[in-house]
């Protein structure tokens, strides 16, 4: 799907996506169709949200709530070579420590993002070299 024709996303839909993921509706994603990785997102996740979008972890697709275009987004891995302290968990990937280091270590960006975003383990500014396919190649 040409991701220019997805309707814009407003903040009234991302409300209205909100309380139908909270009631227990399976939102799907408006260009793969699929569903087990398709959610609305606000950061910080409460509901005082600055940052309000959808996206799926299947196919890349991200849409911003602000009436904008969606877009494709990267999916990035690296080895994180920072220590993960007893009790602690990597905020991307769910590993545990205590860790010297940790391998497949994921994180989602904007395209925007990429060589501005680093990994707060390790610090490694995450660029095209981190950059893989998509699950499910983009229709």
């Amino acid at each position: 799907m040409d991701l220019a024709l997805v309707p814009g996303y407003t903040e009234a839909d991302w409300h209205r996506d909100r309380r139908a993921e909270a009631g227990g509706t399976h939102l799907t994603c408006p260009n793969c169709s699929r569903g087990e990785w398709f959610h609305v997102v606000g950061v910080p996740p409460e509901d005082g949200s600055k940052r309000k979008y959808r996206a799926c972890k299947v196919c890349g697709f991200r849409q911003e709530a602000d009436g904008t275009s969606a877009y494709r987004s990267l999916m990035t891995v690296h080895t994180c070579l920072g220590f993960l302290p007893p009790g602690h968990r990597c905020e991307y990937c769910g590993t545990c420590g205590p860790r010297h280091w940790h391998a497949g270590c994921w994180r989602v960006l904007a395209p925007a993002e990429l060589g501005q975003s680093s990994c707060h383990a390790c610090n490694v500014v995450l660029s095209r070299e981190h950059v893989i396919p998509w699950p499910v190649a983009a229709p």
